[in-house]
């Protein structure tokens, strides 16, 4: 009988019989967890080992919240005149980006965020965005990136930015290979860039990128304070005005591509919409401290209908802040930043917060 019994539970029966055990009492645990507990977001820790390329951050982010700095111990930030903590964030790294404005690629990602925007004419009466953030802002979207034109390679040297964008025009790049801007082109450096999975967008207008990221590049050539040429900035002081007296300030580039911006006199800022909606993305309404709309000769270079924009010389301006325009002009000689004036020779002073440059050319139309 024990003969028997040792031949029975041999060696491999064994072995078979632990392994039969250990599958049922898994088993069992993972059928008791998914009955009882369903709850998944365990895997959320695991998802690293498999595919960290892929896990990028949600388009739906909170806004970055922003300290306030004390007062005794502030200097003002060259970019945008807002009080910041050290001589270092006064100082800030720009980075100016290339957002796209197609019907497809709205809403747009932390356009409301950026300190200063230029919307300039493109082909096909449409606009785009060069977005300029001081590179040491925390947001994790920003976009969808599109391609550089020569005007916005120009805007973007006069700031000694670093220049992000997805491709260009062929002058552009022309333009880009004898600039001197630090320049960021997703064709050739696309592990600074993603694009949206989610499907709420799709291709070419789903080009990302983020803080992070622009910031990993900064810190891999080695730039980080370049404070360029500041504008003047004023302090702001209150506003007494009815602002349902005041009339909208209006941008038509064309038949579909019209801008708006209305006085709020709570905030004493405008609110901008576009094509009669109210613009905002993820992060909240655009609003602006100070708007110039600058005009500026154009004409088409190509069958396709690209532009060039005379943005050297001097030429008419319209200056609003504090919920009054007033006319004025602008000037540029080489390189040197784009400065603005009064029509009696004052340069003008801003607001310290975010400022909104509307490009007028030859086919634009104002009030």
């Amino acid at each position: 009988m024990e003969d028997r019994g040792k031949k029975y539970f041999s060696k491999k029966s064994r072995a078979l019989l632990g392994t039969a055990l250990f599958v049922l009492i898994f088993s069992g645990l993972g059928l008791y967890y998914l009955v009882f507990a369903p709850d998944w977001s365990f895997l959320s820790s695991w998802r690293f080992w498999f595919n960290n390329q892929d896990e990028k951050p949600a388009l739906n982010e909170e806004p970055p919240v922003l300290k306030e700095p004390d007062g005794a111990n502030c200097y003002q930030r060259w970019l945008d005149g807002v009080n910041v903590e050290s001589e270092a964030a006064a100082a800030v790294f720009p980075v100016a980006i290339v957002i796209d404005n197609d019907v497809l690629a709205r809403p747009q990602e932390a356009l409301s965020q950026a300190s200063l925007v230029y919307e300039v004419p493109v082909e096909g009466g449409m606009t785009r965005y060069l977005a300029i953030f001081p590179s040491d802002v925390e947001i994790k979207t920003v976009g969808p990136i599109r391609s550089a034109r020569p005007y916005l390679v120009s805007l973007a040297e006069e700031i000694n930015a670093l220049f992000i964008h997805c491709g260009g025009s062929p002058e552009a790049l022309n333009l880009l290979n004898k600039s001197a801007v630090y320049d960021l082109n997703e064709f050739y450096n696309s592990a600074y860039f993603w694009r949206d999975q989610s499907g709420r967008k799709t291709a070419p207008h789903n080009v990302l990128t983020s803080a992070d990221n622009w910031r990993s590049y900064l810190n891999k050539r080695g730039l980080s304070e370049k404070g360029a040429e500041s504008w003047l900035f004023k302090k702001e002081e209150v506003v007494s005005l009815n602002a349902a007296d005041l009339e909208d300030i209006n941008i038509n580039f064309s038949l579909n591509f019209k801008a708006t911006w209305r006085y709020e006199a709570e905030s004493n800022s405008y609110q901008r919409f576009f094509n009669g909606a109210k613009s905002e993305d993820s992060l909240g309404p655009i609003k602006a401290k100070n708007i110039i709309i600058q005009e500026t000769s154009s004409q088409i270079l190509d069958e396709v209908g690209r532009l060039k924009l005379d943005m050297v010389g001097s030429g008419k301006a319209k200056i609003c802040l504090d919920g009054a325009c007033r006319q004025g002009t602008w000037r540029k000689n080489g390189n040197a930043r784009t400065r603005y004036y009064y029509d009696n020779g004052e340069e003008i002073k801003l607001n310290p917060g975010v400022t909104w440059i509307e490009i007028a050319g030859s086919s634009t139309s104002y009030n």
